[in-house]
């Protein structure tokens, strides 16, 4: 597999919340993307459910902005690139209890998952305006 991200531009809809968020964070990710004019850092949501694996914040601030569409990376959870832990402990977490857990209609509290990637994530530069159409 190559070690290259792919962005895909995902309407917001399909992007679905994994865990809660700190308002406070969302307010200055909002205020930051609007300074920038660009959209600087892509969500990264499971590939065939669109479930956030990393990016609540973003997609929180983009519904705030009214953002049509997002830049996400869509991976599998099987992708070597993938690793996710818990939060806090940082042993394996259980994949399975991701997809419980949303199928539920429930998201988990704020910081119990921790996914990382490697290589790191690209940095993007997309003009907004992209993203309200």
């Amino acid at each position: 597999m190559g070690q290259t991200y792919q962005i895909a531009l995902r309407p917001v809809c399909e992007v679905r919340q994994s865990e809660q968020v700190d308002p406070a964070n969302v307010q200055w990710l909002c205020d930051s993307i609007i300074r920038a004019g660009h959209w600087l850092e892509p969500i990264i949501v499971e590939r065939s459910h669109g479930i956030v694996m990393d990016g609540n914040h973003r997609l929180n601030a983009a519904l705030q902005l009214g953002l049509c569409r997002v830049p996400c990376i869509q991976l599998d959870y099987t992708d070597p690139r993938v690793c996710v832990r818990h939060w806090r402990t940082g042993h394996a977490f259980e994949v399975a209890r991701i997809f419980n857990t949303i199928a539920r209609g429930e998201i988990f509290p704020y910081k119990t998952t921790r996914h990382v990637f490697d290589p790191a994530l690209p940095v993007i530069a997309i003009p907004l305006d992209r993203l309200y159409e």
